[in-house]
């Protein structure tokens, strides 16, 4: 047992300062294409000038299947506000990182679906992500959820009740497996 803590303090005291590095570069440096863990993709940090850079570098990690860089060119072309508002790009890149589990953008496609932006509004479609979401982490959706519950009629609900289960159970058989095999 201690052996075990003091590689986790070991681990801890290379991890810590590396984590603290790409902040601390970026704050000596000023250099706002350098990107943290919270905001791989710098979009609030670059000015107008070398936008076109920073989608270019963040569309190659999304590409790769980096979930956080998909959400953020999801949520940038879903806001439109320094590039054309684009629909069928933000649920692209949405949909991305909502299948790896990223529950913000799980809680933003849900939100699209209900709204029926860029897509056919789906108050069934749009409870069963927002519950995802919501057991993912997002606090936000399980409330959002429960006021679309309230719109939905009760064939809607029963539907999407069960859809939800048949999901929950798949994930936990799956869960068993990878366990039973040592993952």
């Amino acid at each position: 047992m201690a052996s075990f803590k003091h590689r986790s303090l070991a681990r801890l005291s290379v991890a810590l300062p590396l984590c603290l590095l790409p902040g601390l570069l970026l704050a000596q440096s000023g250099n706002p294409l350098l990107i943290t863990a919270e905001d791989r993709c710098g979009f609030e940090r670059v000015d107008d000038s070398s936008l076109p850079q920073a989608i270019e570098r963040c569309t190659e990690a999304a590409t790769q299947g980096d979930s956080q860089a998909q959400f953020e060119l999801g949520d940038l072309y879903y806001q439109g506000d320094r590039i054309t508002r684009d629909f069928d790009q933000a649920l692209n890149w949405l949909e991305e990182a909502s299948l790896q589990g990223h529950p913000t953008a799980q809680y933003q496609l849900g939100l699209m679906h209900y709204q029926g932006e860029g897509v056919e509004r789906n108050l069934a479609q749009a409870y069963i992500i927002l519950k995802m979401s919501a057991v993912n982490g997002e606090d936000a959706a399980m409330d959002a959820s429960d006021r679309i519950a309230l719109q939905m009629n009760q064939e809607e609900l029963q539907v999407a009740t069960q859809l939800l289960s048949t999901l929950f159970r798949n994930y936990l058989e799956q869960m068993r497996e990878e366990q039973l095999q040592g993952r």
